[in-house]
């Protein structure tokens, strides 16, 4: 009984290592905003100790995706590039994470990585 317990233990221990990606210097893209958390922050069982932002990677079909996900639930951005939502969500697509991943995130991390976002849409001239 106790070797199917160690077994089931050792798999559970190993799925949760392969649900977070290691991310290391050499894998991020140049330009790229690294967000590193004082604490590991944990969501839906996945825990995060940095995460990659790769605007330069988005397209405008992420933007187009954003404001339709936004009208999904009710939500407009008439200036994009200081609403909230739009910007969290913009910086969801930059790491390649949902967006409740950064919704749930604590303030102090969610305002940094809300205000790449914003310098990057208005580097950009939007």
């Amino acid at each position: 009984m106790e070797d199917i317990k160690k077994t089931e233990n050792g798999q559970a221990a190993e799925e949760t290592k392969e649900a977070v990606k290691v991310v290391t210097d050499s894998d991020t893209p140049e330009g790229a905003y690294v967000h590193e958390f004082t604490k590991p922050y944990t969501f839906e069982d996945k825990t995060y100790t940095k995460l990659v932002f790769d605007f330069e990677k988005l397209i405008g079909d992420d933007l187009v995706a954003i404001e339709n996900e936004m009208a999904a639930v009710g939500e407009y951005a008439l200036s994009p590039e200081i609403s909230t939502s739009f910007l969290y969500r913009l910086a969801a697509k930059a790491a390649g994470v949902g967006s409740d991943v950064i919704a749930h995130m604590p303030i102090r991390d969610f305002g940094k990585i809300k205000n790449k976002s914003r310098d990057f849409l208005i580097s950009t001239g939007f």
